[in-house]
């Protein structure tokens, strides 16, 4: 075999090599995406009823009280970067969400800590 056959067949095998690791690559990444993003979801949605609990305690202490993201952290609420958590109403009309900033997905609680999403 001369020089030329050498190179093409070096050649060749890269090419080769390269398109392997595109497929392997196109299979691996959106995998990779739904994992995280399941990952973040469920940070999200951890968020939401960790804020419900945190809002019970709160009408425990003050039944007629209308609760706020700084009143929860006073009861156990503890939040982290990348959730946004909202939360607003009294015990009867209580609505909070959770979102990760860097997910698809909403997560709203209702008064009766049902959960629902968008």
């Amino acid at each position: 075999m001369n020089d030329r056959g050498f190179v093409r067949a070096v050649v060749m095998e890269g090419m080769i090599g390269i398109a392997i690791l595109a497929i392997i690559a196109a299979i691996a990444i959106p995998q990779y995406v739904d994992y995280r993003n399941r990952n973040l979801n469920k940070e999200a949605r951890a968020h939401a009823y960790q804020a419900y609990g945190a809002a019970q305690a709160f009408f425990r202490a003050n039944p007629k009280g209308y609760v706020t993201l700084r009143d929860i952290s006073h009861f156990g609420y503890r939040s982290s970067p990348g959730v946004v958590v909202t939360i607003s109403g009294d015990r009867e009309h209580l609505a909070i969400s959770a979102i990760h900033l860097k997910s698809n997905k909403a997560y709203r609680m209702d008064a009766k800590g049902e959960l629902s999403t968008d």
